[in-house]
């Protein structure tokens, strides 16, 4: 394709939007353009690359496989072009304005209120906008645009995202109140294979991280119950079986009772939380500043936690 034949950004942009909605009326809604000036985009965009980028069809729109080709190279010079105009407007002032931050559900709870709390002080001009997401989704949401960074469990299969590491979380057994592990702190994790463990379900990472603790299955296999921690708490209250989670969701639970905390010995399981974004940002260096800000404020609020070794 000759020079002078470059496609536009709002080629581009219309482009990506129809591949990640794959709808007419939902892209365009979501670009704010009329659908036929989308048609038209996509239209001269196919002209200039010399094939069907999408095939349309009465209920919505599938991705050819030229388009599958050539959409991680639309969307990176959409991001670039997007992150260009950001730069702009913030003058190349580090960590201001909006910033897209996403949070998985087994720790925005508690860790929310410590950064609305407190990142005002350290970043006055930065505005976070939180959005909590399983890890899939904000991985999915990272490399589509839609998320500047997120904070997550690093355990997890990452692809196409930088991590910066950020502080270990212990885990513990959370067990109903009479239940004979009540209050031990020498817990084996091979022990969890003779009880009746409630996980959550698939799609979140503490599901896979508790698995990892179990050497085999019994005769009573793990069961997924529920996609919030509090549904998981509940049921353990009332004696359904016992679950894991971090330490520092214990701060969310403080007005429950039915249920007692138990602790793993000589060296407990933990979660590595860190701080991820898109690798080919070229942002790092803020990422990194965010990510060791929130660190401080999160030992100063005094949550369970193992700070890394420099």
């Amino acid at each position: 394709m000759p020079a002078s034949s470059l496609p536009s950004f709002s080629q581009l942009r219309a482009f990506v939007a129809l591949c990640d909605h794959q709808h007419f009326g939902e892209a365009a809604g979501a670009l704010g353009v009329s659908q036929p000036s989308l048609s038209q985009a996509i239209t001269a965009l196919e002209k200039r690359v010399g094939g069907e980028l999408v095939e349309r069809t009465t209920r919505r729109v599938l991705v050819t496989p030229l388009g599958k080709t050539l959409l991680p190279y639309a969307r990176e010079a959409v991001l670039s072009a997007e992150s260009f105009n950001e730069a702009v407007v913030n003058r190349g002032q580090a960590l201001t304005g909006t910033l897209r931050l996403g949070l998985i559900p087994t720790l925005a709870p508690y860790l929310i209120p410590v950064i609305v709390d407190g990142l005002g002080h350290d970043l006055p001009q930065l505005t976070p906008e939180l959005r909590e997401l399983v890890t899939n989704d904000i991985l999915d949401q990272l490399n589509q645009g839609h998320l500047d960074a997120a904070i997550i469990s690093t355990d997890a299969d990452l692809h196409r995202v930088t991590a910066i590491d950020m502080y270990d979380e212990p885990l513990v057994a959370l067990v109903p109140a009479a239940h004979p592990w009540a209050g031990r702190e020498d817990v084996n994790p091979s022990e969890l294979d003779d009880q009746q463990l409630l996980l959550l379900d698939e799609g979140n990472c503490l599901r896979d991280q508790t698995l990892s603790l179990c050497q085999r299955y019994g005769s009573n296999p793990p069961v997924a119950v529920a996609t919030t921690l509090s549904t998981v708490v509940s049921m353990v209250s009332h004696g359904v079986g016992i679950t894991v989670l971090p330490e520092g969701a214990l701060r969310i639970f403080t007005d429950r009772e039915g249920y007692a905390v138990a602790r793993f010995g000589a060296k407990p399981p933990v979660r590595r939380m860190g701080l991820v974004h898109r690798s080919s940002s070229s942002r790092t260096a803020d990422f990194q500043r965010l990510a060791q800000v929130i660190t401080r404020l999160v030992i100063e609020a005094g949550l369970p936690v193992i700070p890394l070794a420099d």
